[in-house]
């Protein structure tokens, strides 16, 4: 739910912008363009500039909501395609508005290819804007994959005398390393999450890594923090572990499992 308020409250100001430039205005926020002197901005189309970009930020408004459902229904396959469509569209976007002059106005006596022929982009320009897409693609794909494995419930399985935890900082513990095993009827705010040492802290629900705290020391979180129950491993060494599901019938499925097995 979390990631839904963030996502609107990230949306809400492109929807603003958006509205506001379609009424062919505010061609001053627009990148590059506010930067031009009053005789370059005087040879292009502010209007026609102004609607696409406002057109530009309401479509990545909407796709920006694909990701937050992505989370929810934890399909990996819906975060690439919102990633790959808000890539496509975002720079797609830079190159079309970048090259041709396609929003330069036609000069008295010329006509409109005339004008897109005048100072296009340089293969120098071009090479830089290809290699700007391709750094950024990078970056935001590893932030977007930190973010999807970050807020995907943890993989909880049992093995022949081991458990296994497949998330963001998981781990295998060995039925040996494992001292007792509770279920508390609370989430973790209430059990206290501490402070992040090393670990995940996404939307501030999601969980996962080492925290620390003066009441409980040190502790490994693979948790939903709002959600409960929690699931409390006491190792004989190391950090004790707690989990959480999202959906607090499966919390307490991957309990009774571990229980079964442990004792």
């Amino acid at each position: 739910m979390f990631g839904w308020i963030i996502t609107l409250v990230v949306a809400l100001p492109f929807v603003v912008l958006a509205v506001f430039l379609f009424r062919g205005k505010g061609a001053f926020l627009i990148a590059g363009f506010n930067t031009m002197s009053d005789s370059k901005k005087a040879e292009y189309d502010e209007k026609a500039l102004s609607k696409a970009v406002g057109k530009l930020l309401l479509v990545l408004a909407l796709l920006m909501f694909l990701f937050p459902l992505a989370i929810s229904l934890e399909a990996m396959w819906l975060f690439w395609v919102s990633f790959a469509l808000f890539m496509v569209v975002t720079f797609g976007f830079v190159i079309y508005a970048n090259t041709g002059n396609r929003f330069r106005k036609a000069g008295a006596g010329e006509s409109v290819e005339g004008a897109a022929e005048r100072n296009p982009m340089t293969k120098g320009i071009k090479i830089a804007v290809i290699i700007g897409i391709v750094f950024s693609v990078l970056i935001l794909a590893g932030i977007g994959i930190m973010f999807y494995f970050g807020e995907k419930d943890p993989n909880v399985s049992v093995g022949d005398g081991y458990v296994k935890i497949d998330a963001m900082y998981g781990l295998t513990v060995n039925f040996s390393d494992i001292k007792e095993v509770n279920l508390f009827d609370r989430n973790m705010h209430d059990i206290g999450i501490g402070r992040r040492t090393n670990g995940y802290g996404g939307f501030g629900q999601a969980l996962k890594g080492n925290f620390s705290s003066a009441e409980n020391g040190t502790k490994l979180l693979f948790v939903y923090a709002d959600s409960a129950p929690t699931i409390h491993i006491v190792r004989t060494a190391g950090a004790d572990i707690f989990i959480s599901y999202r959906n607090s019938e499966t919390t307490r499925t991957i309990y009774s499992q571990i229980t079964s097995a442990v004792s």
